[in-house]
């Protein structure tokens, strides 16, 4: 078998929805109900073929010790595609929510608090796992300052990636996956400025100060460390913003959900994988931009979005989506080890990616159910504390 051969995919996807169908009996992920069930059941997937993106890499990094894309049509959309599709859902849930509320005003802190701590809690854990499979990586030796590895280390906290300790390609142990995070916040901090220019929502001076000064920073730290096709992933919101407003329209959301739109989405998704080596240019983002519009009114392509099972899988995608590097890492160095995991067949490799899918999956679960979920649960309360220390700071000032 071909290393990067389409084949272990479907068999892999299904063994994680068997796994997730298996482990969701014991710790139940409850369906959220909404108006976008499509866009749920869509991130899990997203989330898992970033995961076979970086399988497919990992076949050859261990081999010849550079980090690129696989030679694969398929493999290599797996992961940009995939992040430029969560990109997309990011700006069009938060575009819906600055419309929803233009009449009322928003609630700034509670949204900037409920960011918080939906990101932060699962990211800083796996910071910190990663300062360790760093030491050991490094036999628990300093080769540099403690100062200068402190510093390092901080820069992590705040979404940079820089290599620790000497360790070049630090960034390897989580897949290279917190540039995207850092695009997120880029894109987060700029919806006060946002809400209060273009949708005339009110907006306090502190928010609009510290959410723009936040903006440059987040704008200097994609300059440092993640440059590279830095506009066009910025251009990717574009496509969230664009099905935010179309949605209001009955006569696009009919077509959107028909069943040649449906045939349409799959040739427009084949037809870039096929002529477009990697998602780097104007067709491949304007394909995509196409088949969101449609999964964002509603379509669920031919009714495999919309499955409960699938939803339960975007439930907890963001933990797949952080978690799946160190997984890897582990595996391929300390369990298989690299000199053994060099000389595996395509199909041992592939076994061991549906083995690591099976853990992760169940990692994934347990992550979301008692770290994601009781820091989501936390956010009103947890602003309204904030308010109240706030009133209370102001009337002493007073």
């Amino acid at each position: 078998m071909d290393p990067v051969s389409f084949i272990p995919v479907l068999p892999i996807v299904l063994l994680a929805l068997i796994t997730l169908k298996v482990v969701s009996k014991v710790v139940p992920i409850s369906v959220v109900e909404g108006h976008y069930g499509s866009i749920d059941g869509l991130r899990g997937y997203l989330a898992f073929f970033v995961f076979l993106h970086h399988s497919s890499i990992w076949y050859y990094f261990i081999r010849y010790r550079y980090w690129g894309f696989p030679p694969s049509n398929l493999y290599s959309h797996f992961g940009p595609t995939s992040v430029a599709f969560f990109f997309m859902i990011t700006a069009f849930l938060f575009f819906r929510k600055l419309m929803s509320v233009k009449n009322a005003g928003m609630d700034w802190l509670k949204l900037y608090v409920s960011r918080v701590l939906r990101i932060l809690p699962l990211y800083w854990l796996v910071v910190m796992l990663l300062f360790v499979i760093m030491l050991a990586t490094s036999g628990f030796q300093l080769f540099l300052p403690v100062r200068a590895v402190l510093f390092q280390m901080a820069g992590w906290l705040v979404f940079m990636s820089p290599d620790i300790n000497g360790l070049g390609g630090t960034g390897i142990i989580v897949a290279g996956v917190v540039g995207s995070l850092a695009f997120e916040w880029f894109f987060y901090c700029s919806l006060a400025l946002v809400g209060h220019l273009v949708f005339r929502l009110r907006t306090p001076m502190i928010a609009l100060v510290g959410s723009t000064l936040f903006f440059c920073f987040f704008a200097i730290v994609i300059r440092l460390y993640y440059p590279h096709l830095a506009l066009l992933r910025i251009c990717c919101f574009s496509g969230g913003i664009l099905a935010a407003f179309l949605m209001d329209h009955k006569r696009v959301r009919k077509i959107a959900v028909s069943y040649e739109f449906s045939l349409l989405m799959a040739l427009l998704l084949g037809g870039m994988l096929y002529f477009y080596p990697s998602f780097d240019g104007v067709v491949p983002l304007i394909c995509s931009v196409i088949v969101f519009i449609g999964i964002a009114c509603g379509n669920t392509l031919f009714g495999i979005l919309s499955r409960k099972i699938s939803r339960q899988l975007g439930q907890v995608s963001y933990s797949i989506f952080m978690l799946h590097g160190i997984f890897l890492f582990v595996t391929f160095n300390f369990v298989i080890g690299i000199p053994q995991a060099r000389v595996l067949s395509p199909v041992l490799h592939w076994g061991i990616i549906a083995l690591i899918a099976v853990v992760l999956v169940i990692s994934s679960v347990l992550s979301y159910t008692y770290i994601e979920l009781p820091f989501m649960n936390a956010a009103s309360n947890v602003t309204l504390r904030i308010r109240s220390r706030l009133a209370a700071y102001r009337t002493q000032a007073g």
